[in-house]
């Protein structure tokens, strides 16, 4: 039996899968792509999905497979661009929020996937 728990919840707008979400809000049960590096992560994606009406798979804990849009180094924490990508995470704003650690082989490529656990956090604020 696995660990990780996937929930269901609603499409904001279309998903790609392996892509990092946040909470939409206002809508109860919506996820989206961050808008801003704030928006704390609440999972990945696991499939894609293109109607907007539907629902898609997220999962919110264990390890997940992410898409990288830079490289990034084994063990560095993982935050999201806006497209739900996983980039590393930058110390540099009050607030800032990050997926995880990446637990796999370092990200040397744009388009990577790599396995990244689940472990959403912020730095903290002054």
């Amino acid at each position: 039996m696995s660990a990780d728990l996937v929930k269901s919840f609603n499409v904001a707008a279309t998903l790609a899968s392996q892509r990092i979400v946040t909470h939409n809000t206002g809508t109860a049960f919506g996820v989206k792509y961050p808008a801003a590096a704030l928006e704390q992560p609440v999972g990945v994606s696991i499939d894609t999905v293109l109607d907007v009406s539907g629902a898609i798979p997220i999962q919110c804990n264990g390890v997940a497979k992410i898409l990288f849009n830079d490289t990034c180094a084994s063990g560095a924490l993982v935050a999201a661009d806006s497209s739900g990508r996983g980039v590393p995470f930058v110390d540099a704003t009050a607030g800032a929020a990050y997926i995880g650690t990446l637990v796999d082989a370092a990200v040397g490529a744009t388009g990577t996937v790599a396995k990244v656990l689940i472990n959403p956090g912020y730095k903290a604020i002054p």
